[in-house]
C-alpha cells in the first residue's frame, strides 16, 4: 500500500465513499463544505492506495495545547470494508505516527465513539491506551452555520 496526502478535489471525491462507511449520514455537499473549512484550519487527509485504488484514509490535525504540548490528533481512520482485516488500518496509523515524529510532535491523541469495538481493538493493538472519556453536547442553533 502506498500512502500519500490527498491534495486535490479528485482525491477528496474518491475518498468520500470510504468516509461514508464511518459517517453514513454525511451527504456529499456537507462533506465538501466541511473538508474545505477543515483543510483551511490544518486538517490533512492521507489515502492508502493499491494500484491507484483507495483502500483507506486517515485524517489528522496537528495542534498545540496546554496539557500535552505539540500533538497530532487522529480524526478518523477508515479502511474500505472490502479491504478490512489485512493490516491497512495499522499501516495508516503507523504512517501518522511516523509523520508526527518527523514534525516534532510528542504525542498522538484520538477518540472513538461508544460501540466501535473494532476501532478500539485496532488502537489497542497499535499501542494506544485509554486515558479518559469523550464527552459532547449538542447546542441548539439560532442561525445556520456556514462553517459546518
Amino acid at each position: 500500500m502506498v500512502i500519500r496526502e490527498a491534495r486535490s478535489d479528485t482525491d477528496y471525491h474518491k475518498a468520500y465513499p470510504i468516509i461514508r462507511q464511518l459517517f453514513p449520514w454525511l451527504d456529499m455537499q456537507t462533506y465538501a463544505r466541511r473538508v474545505f473549512v477543515a483543510r483551511a484550519t490544518g486538517y490533512r487527509m492521507f489515502v492508502g492506495e493499491i494500484d491507484q485504488v483507495f483502500v483507506g484514509v486517515i485524517g489528522i490535525v496537528q495542534n498545540h495545547n496546554i496539557h500535552d504540548g505539540f500533538v497530532t490528533y487522529i480524526e478518523h481512520v477508515v479502511v474500505d470494508e472490502v479491504y478490512r482485516g489485512k493490516g491497512y488500518g495499522k499501516e495508516l496509523i503507523k504512517f501518522a505516527e511516523d509523520s508526527a515524529r518527523e514534525e516534532g510532535c510528542n504525542m498522538i491523541e484520538l477518540d472513538t465513539d461508544i460501540g466501535h469495538t473494532a476501532a478500539e481493538k485496532l488502537y489497542e493493538k497499535s499501542g494506544y491506551t485509554r486515558t479518559g472519556s469523550y464527552y459532547q453536547k449538542e447546542l441548539a442553533r439560532v442561525f445556520p452555520s456556514a462553517a459546518e
